[in-house]
């Protein structure tokens, strides 16, 4: 493999992912950098250390959303390794929860298997019509995902429902928060607004609509109130 493009990887660090995913910081600097007690991380890190701070990509903050989601459901850790470990092997892919490989019914068929090996077929049955895994688990995974025609993650909505026009691409800002037609970040608009003390005004120098200024102004807010 070689040599990663931070310019189109997307760049983030433990706070950004932490905001975005909606989980703490504890638990996602573990999930990339492992443990104490010699526990290593959950996920293959695509960068690491960047000026003294841990970094990943944009495809390691994809497969967060999955851990989050399990870690959430009360899975502890060892389990999820378990199943991400067995997951890259049968798949045969690094990063098997950043592709919509497990959205496929081969896919989905693999994972409930390995779910079942490791003890939490009650929660994680994909093949069972009780649980329901595909409608409950995976269209929320699918919320506001949009693939490449590879069939990997290729732009996330992360708050579709507040904030609709707001995406988290690789290839704009290093991966920050933008706008979708414009790619202006988030932050830049909310930093704005707050120096102008006017959305409209802000509106007005970007050439934007007002609306889509208010929506990266609330993004951002909701991010600081969680984080």
């Amino acid at each position: 493999m070689g040599a990663l493009n931070l310019i189109e990887s997307g760049i983030y660090g433990v706070t950004d992912a932490a905001a975005l995913i909606g989980t703490t910081e504890r638990k996602v600097r573990g999930w990339v950098a492992g443990y104490k007690k010699g526990q290593g991380p959950l996920i293959e890190n695509e960068i690491g250390w960047i000026d003294g701070r841990l970094a990943f990509s944009f495809t390691n903050l994809m497969e967060m959303r999955f851990i989050a989601f399990f870690a959430e459901a009360g899975v502890r850790v060892p389990r999820i390794r378990s199943i991400m470990e067995e997951a890259k092997e049968v798949l045969k892919t690094p990063h098997p929860f950043a592709t919509n490989i497990v959205f496929q019914t081969d896919g989905r068929r693999i994972l409930a298997r390995i779910a079942k090996r490791n003890g939490i077929a009650d929660l994680y049955d994909l093949e069972s019509r009780n649980y329901e895994m595909e409608p409950i688990v995976f269209k929320s995974l699918k919320a506001g995902v949009e693939y490449d025609p590879a069939g990997g993650i290729r732009l996330w909505r992360p708050r579709p429902g507040i904030a609709p026009h707001v995406i988290v691409h690789p290839h704009f800002s290093f991966g920050q928060p933008v706008l979708r037609e414009s790619r202006i970040p988030t932050s830049t608009l909310r930093a704005a607004v707050a120096a102008e003390g006017s959305a409209a005004v802000v509106a007005d120098q970007f050439e934007l609509p007002v609306k889509q200024v208010s929506e990266a102004v609330r993004f951002e807010r909701q991010l600081r109130t969680l984080h």
